[in-house]
């Protein structure tokens, strides 16, 4: 298994929150479009 897919399995288990600063940032809505579509 690929390292940044362990990593995302286990942020999946883990069922805590993300909180991502600066709402309004391009950066930070990318992340938060990825988050959503990995299922974080």
């Amino acid at each position: 298994m690929e390292l940044l897919s362990q990593i995302w399995e286990k942020a999946r288990k883990a069922g805590k929150r993300i909180v991502l600063p600066e709402a309004s940032e391009e950066r930070t809505l990318r992340a938060a479009d990825e988050i959503i579509a990995e299922r974080l």
